[in-house]
C-alpha cells in the first residue's frame, strides 16, 4: 500500500494559504470593527446634538440609517460621493477660513427642496429621486411610522442643521424667527460651530463628479443662506406647500403636547423664510395637492423646468408610472382633511378664488381665549395659503 508523502513545495503553499487566510479574517474583523466604531460614533454625535436641543431622539430610527448605508456598502452599492478616494481628492481646503461671497456665476450642479415640516417634502424628494436618479448621497435618515417611504434627508446636512441652530439657542420648532445666517456664518469662521458634519456634506455637495444633486431638509428653510457660501454651485429651489392646518394636525399627532396653534405659527415662520431666502436663486413652485392631484406630470413638470429655466443637469432616468404607483400612497398623508367636509363649513373669508372655511378646533369651548388665538393664527396662515395659490405670496413686495 502507498502512501501520499507532501513535498515541500505543497507543505510551503499550505501554510502560504493558511496566512493569508488568516490575513483576510483579521482584515475583515478590523472592518467590521472599524464601521461598528463609526456606527457608535454617529449615533453618539446625534444623540449629543439632540439632547442638548432637548429634542427626543429616536435611536431606532438613526440606527436604521446607519445600517443601510453599512448594508450599501457591503454590496458594493458605492456612490461616488462616499468612495474614500473621491473624499480626498475633493477635500474641503479649509472649512472655517474658505468661505467664498455667494455670486451669481456659480455653476447650477443641483437643487435644494424647501418646504415646512409634514409638507410632503419628502414624497416629492422621493419621486425625484427614485424617479429620476437624483443623488442624494449617504447616510440617508431611513423610513420611519411617520415617513413610511422614507425622508430622504442627508444625516451630516442634518447634524450640521443641529449645530447651525444650537448656536443660536434654535432648534427645529423653537426660536426659529430669531436665527441669523450672518452670526452663524461668523461663528463658524471663529470656530465656535463643529464643522466635521459640515464637511462630510461639501464632499458630496462640491464634488463635481457627482450631479445632478438634490438636498432636503426642511430646516434648510431657516438656513439657506448660511449653506450657500460654502456651496461651488448656485442652487436651484423646489418650494412645495401643504395646507396649514393638515400640517397642524399631523404635528399634532406626531409631537406630544404639540398645538395647533403652535403649529400654525410654525407653518408661517417656515413658509416665510423659504420664500425669503431663496428670492435670488431660481424657484420651481408646486404644492402638495399638486404632487397627490398627478404625481407623473407634476413631476415631470418640475424636472423641465429645473432643467431648462434653472440649469440643473438634466437628470439620468425619466419618471415612469410604475414608480409613482408604487411609490406615492395618498394614505402616507396623515391628518388629510376630506374635501367634501371642508366645504360644508362655514366660509370665513374669500380670496380672490380662495375660500377660507372655518374648521373643528381641538380645544375647549370655555376656552374662549386660546380659541380665539388659534383661529386668528388659522386666518393669517390661510390668507398666505390662499396667496400661494394665487402666486401672490412670491412677489419680491409681499407684505408677510
Amino acid at each position: 500500500m502507498m502512501f501520499f508523502q507532501p513535498m515541500l513545495h505543497d507543505e510551503t503553499k499550505i501554510e502560504h494559504f493558511k496566512h493569508v487566510k488568516e490575513n483576510i479574517i483579521s482584515r475583515k474583523n478590523e472592518i467590521v470593527g472599524k464601521m461598528k466604531d463609526e456606527g457608535r460614533a454617529w449615533r453618539k454625535e446625534i444623540q449629543r446634538v439632540r439632547e442638548r436641543d432637548r429634542v427626543g431622539i429616536d435611536k431606532e430610527l438613526m440606527d436604521k440609517a446607519w445600517q443601510q448605508f453599512l448594508n450599501d456598502k457591503r454590496q458594493g452599492k458605492k456612490e461616488k460621493s462616499i468612495d474614500q478616494s473621491d473624499f480626498e481628492r475633493v477635500k474641503v481646503k479649509t472649512v472655517r477660513n474658505g468661505v467664498k461671497d455667494h455670486k451669481d456665476d456659480k455653476p447650477t450642479t443641483g437643487f435644494v427642496v424647501l418646504g415646512m415640516h409634514r409638507s410632503g417634502t419628502s414624497m416629492l424628494s422621493g419621486l425625484l429621486v427614485e424617479g429620476f436618479g437624483y443623488k442624494v448621497g449617504a447616510p440617508l435618515i431611513q423610513p420611519h411610522f411617520d415617513n413610511e417611504k422614507g425622508f430622504f434627508e442627508l444625516l451630516p446636512a442634518v447634524l450640521q442643521n443641529d449645530e447651525f441652530m444650537y448656536e443660536q439657542n434654535v432648534n427645529w420648532a423653537a426660536n426659529v424667527g430669531k436665527y441669523d445666517h450672518k452670526r452663524a456664518l461668523e461663528e463658524t469662521k471663529k470656530g465656535n460651530i463643529p464643522t466635521e458634519k459640515l464637511e462630510k456634506v461639501l464632499n458630496i455637495l462640491n464634488n463635481p463628479d457627482y450631479t445632478p444633486w438634490l438636498q432636503k431638509d426642511p430646516r434648510m428653510c431657516i438656513t439657506l443662506r448660511t449653506w450657500l457660501p460654502y456651496l461651488n454651485s448656485k442652487p436651484a429651489v423646489i418650494f412645495t406647500y401643504r395646507h396649514p392646518l393638515e400640517v397642524a394636525m399631523s404635528l399634532h399627532k406626531r409631537e406630544s403636547g404639540f398645538t395647533i396653534l403652535r403649529g400654525l405659527r410654525l407653518w408661517i415662520l417656515y413658509n416665510k423664510a423659504a420664500i425669503r431666502n431663496s428670492a435670488d436663486l431660481c424657484r420651481v413652485f408646486s404644492s402638495n395637492v399638486a404632487v397627490l392631484s398627478n404625481p407623473f406630470a407634476e413631476t415631470q413638470r418640475i424636472v423641465h423646468e429645473l432643467t431648462h429655466n434653472c440649469g440643473v443637469p438634466s437628470p439620468p432616468m425619466e419618471i415612469t408610472q410604475d414608480i409613482v404607483e408604487d411609490f406615492v400612497d395618498p394614505n402616507l398623508q396623515h391628518n388629510k382633511r376630506k374635501n367634501d367636509e371642508e366645504s360644508n363649513k362655514k366660509v370665513l373669508e374669500t380670496r380672490g378664488d380662495c375660500q377660507i372655511h372655518d374648521y373643528d378646533s381641538l380645544l375647549e369651548e370655555s376656552d374662549r381665549a386660546m380659541r380665539k388665538k388659534e383661529m386668528n393664527m388659522y386666518l393669517i396662515a390661510m390668507r398666505i395659503y390662499c396667496d400661494f395659490q394665487s402666486g401672490k405670496a412670491y412677489s419680491d413686495d409681499y407684505e408677510w
